[in-house]
Order: C-alpha cells, then sequence, then structure tokens
C-alpha cells in the first residue's frame, strides 16, 4: 500500500496507520488524534483519562471494551449508533455478537491482538439485510487500565448508512492489525503508540475528569458523518 507525503518525514512515526486513516473516515481520523493526544510519553493512554466532552463529535459512533479474560471481550459502554445498530442496549454484550457466526472466532482472535501485543486494528466490514447492504469501518485502540495493564479498549465505528432492520451482523471483508511501535504487553514498562484523536458516544459515567479539551477539527470529506 502507497502512502502520500502529508508533509513531514515519516520516520517519526511508528507506523502510518493514522495516514490510512485520515484517508477513509474522517470520524475515524479524529478518533486516532484524539486517543493519541491522551498518550504521556511513551504510554498507551488510560481509559481514565478519556473525556466525554472532547469526545463529543464521535460519541456516538463509540464502545469502550473490556477483556475480562482471554477469549471473552465485552461491551463495557457504546453510543447511541451502536445501539440503533443492535436494536439493543449493547452495554455488557461480548463483541462477537456483531459479527457473523462465521466470522467471530477470527474477529476476536484478532481483537485479543489488540491488548497482547499491543497494536492498533481496523476492520473493514459488510452486513447485507432487508434493507439492503450496509458497509462500516471499525477501529480498536488499546487503554490501559487503573492498573495499568491494556485491558481496555476504545472501539469507534462508522457505517456509510443506518437501517431500521436490526440487529445487523457484519462479515469480515478486511483487517489490518499493526504493532504499535515500541509498546509492550503490561508487565513490563508501558507502550508506545503512534500519533491522533477521537469522537464516540459514551455516556458520561465514569469518564475522565478534568482534561485539556481536545479542539476538533472540521472536515469536508462527505463519505461519513455524524448521526445525531
Amino acid at each position: 500500500m502507497n502512502f502520500e507525503n502529508t508533509g513531514g518525514n515519516s520516520a517519526q512515526f511508528g507506523d502510518l496507520t493514522g495516514l490510512r486513516m485520515m484517508r477513509k473516515s474522517p470520524l475515524l481520523e479524529e478518533a486516532w488524534r484524539y486517543w493519541t493526544s491522551l498518550r504521556e510519553g511513551s504510554d498507551l493512554p488510560r481509559r481514565a483519562a478519556l473525556d466525554p466532552h472532547a469526545m463529543r463529535l464521535i460519541l456516538g459512533h463509540a464502545m469502550i471494551l473490556d477483556q475480562v479474560r482471554h477469549g471473552t471481550v465485552r461491551v463495557r459502554l457504546g453510543g447511541h449508533v451502536m445501539h440503533d445498530l443492535m436494536g439493543m442496549d449493547v452495554r455488557g454484550l461480548p463483541i462477537r455478537a456483531f459479527f457473523d457466526v462465521a466470522d467471530r472466532t477470527r474477529v476476536v482472535d484478532q481483537i485479543e491482538q489488540v491488548f497482547d501485543t499491543p497494536a492498533s486494528l481496523e476492520l473493514d466490514l459488510i452486513s447485507d439485510g432487508k434493507e439492503g447492504i450496509v458497509t462500516g469501518r471499525m477501529l480498536v485502540l488499546p487503554l490501559l487500565d487503573a492498573a495499568g495493564q491494556p485491558t481496555k479498549a476504545l472501539t469507534v465505528m462508522v457505517t456509510d448508512r443506518m437501517v431500521r432492520d436490526t440487529p445487523r451482523r457484519f462479515s469480515l471483508t478486511n483487517a489490518t492489525l499493526v504493532p504499535l511501535a515500541g509498546a509492550r504487553n503490561g508487565a513490563g514498562p508501558q507502550r508506545r503508540l503512534t500519533d491522533h484523536h477521537l469522537p464516540v458516544e459514551i455516556s458520561a459515567l465514569g469518564l475522565a475528569e478534568g482534561q485539556t479539551p481536545f479542539q476538533a477539527r472540521p472536515s469536508s470529506v462527505p463519505w461519513l458523518r455524524v448521526v445525531k
């Protein structure tokens, strides 16, 4: 895959994941930039640092994932777009519930690597139902829990349109897993990530106290939009 020069030396980035996302979705661009802004030095962002106000552009599209144990990942909090896609409150659902049965093991294995490597993960998705085909993209970014372990993840999902024939289950058409430069799993020194920011709809339940406000940047790209 080729990347355009965005002005500056690409060697300064641990990987080029953010450049790919910026060319695809304004909302995922915001998520990537916000997540990166929460890092302190080379550490992964902490779950407690998430600020719903700073995330307001993408709150509806976001979830917080919780690795309960190896092989079990559940939704801790979810935005209204995620509720609408599933036709139910997504809190407490295993993440595999969003996917077709044939792809569940494969997807969960990929998401597990977000915690274990750690890594960023982008999933290209498609769903066919009574109201036709819906395509989407999901971004999964690791977070540290209160003990400094990578057992949480910020997840942002965008689709090309909303439908009423729920629940929607998605098939996986492509997965891009990128180990984060300099990052190591939880037992050792905390990891290093790359560059960027976020917006999703998570209710204000337990999301961080006073943070320096992130100034979200408007995008002229019409492919995806914030769903009110």
